[in-house]
C-alpha cells in the first residue's frame, strides 16, 4: 500500500509542479482544480465500485495525467497525457502492463467518450463529475470562456444554453455508482 500511494502522490507532486510553470493561462476550465476534482473523483467512484488497489491505482495514476498534455496542446491532448505519462511512469521503473491500461484510461476521455471496461468508465465519470455539482454553472462558463480564449470560438448566451442543454440531455454516467448517485443530482440541477 505505502508503494502504492508512494508512485501517485509522486506523479501528483511531479504534474502539479508542470501545470503550475507551464499550463497556459487561458486554460480556465482545464486545470489543477479540474485534475484533482477527478483524481478525487476516481478515489471515490473506484472505491465504490470495488476495484482493487492496484486497480485503483492505476486510474488514480490516469487521472492524475489525464489532461496533463494541455501543457503541450489543447487539441489532441490525451495523446499528448499518454506520452507524458508514459515517459514518467516508464523513468520510475512502472510495469509496461500497467502503462497500457494507464494509457488506455486516459485515451476513455477522449470526447465523445466510449469507455471498454470498468476502470474506463471510473475515469470517464470522474472527468465529468462536475455536471454533478451544485456549481456547475460556473463550471460552464470557465468551459466557455477557455473555448473562446484557446478555440475562437464564441456562444451567445442562447447558443451556449442550447449547447449545453443537447450535452446533458445526451450524458449518461457508465458506472453503476455514477448512475445511482451523480446522475439524480445533475438531473435535479439541471432542470429547464
Amino acid at each position: 500500500m505505502k508503494k502504492q500511494k508512494r508512485i501517485t502522490q509522486r506523479a501528483s507532486r511531479y504534474i502539479t509542479r508542470r501545470l503550475i510553470r507551464e499550463l497556459p493561462h487561458n486554460r480556465i476550465f482545464h486545470n489543477i482544480h479540474h485534475t484533482l476534482t477527478v483524481w478525487r473523483g476516481v478515489k471515490v467512484i473506484g472505491k465504490a465500485m470495488g476495484v482493487s488497489k492496484e486497480e485503483l491505482e492505476i486510474v488514480s495514476l490516469a487521472a492524475i495525467f489525464h489532461d496533463a498534455g494541455h501543457v503541450e496542446c489543447y487539441i489532441g491532448h490525451e495523446e499528448a497525457s499518454v506520452n507524458m505519462a508514459r515517459e514518467w511512469l516508464e523513468q520510475e521503473g512502472y510495469p509496461s502492463d500497467k502503462i497500457e491500461r494507464v494509457a488506455a484510461c486516459i485515451r476513455a476521455t477522449s470526447m465523445p467518450q466510449q469507455p471498454r471496461d470498468q476502470l474506463e468508465s471510473i475515469i470517464c465519470d470522474a472527468d465529468l463529475l462536475h455536471l454533478s455539482f451544485e456549481s456547475y454553472p460556473d463550471y460552464q462558463e470557465m468551459l466557455r470562456r477557455e473555448w473562446q480564449l484557446e478555440l475562437g470560438v464564441k456562444y451567445t448566451d442562447e447558443d451556449w444554453e442550447t449547447t449545453n442543454n443537447a450535452f446533458l440531455a445526451d450524458h449518461r454516467y457508465f458506472t453503476d455508482y455514477a448512475r445511482r448517485e451523480l446522475e439524480p443530482r445533475k438531473q435535479q440541477l439541471n432542470l429547464p
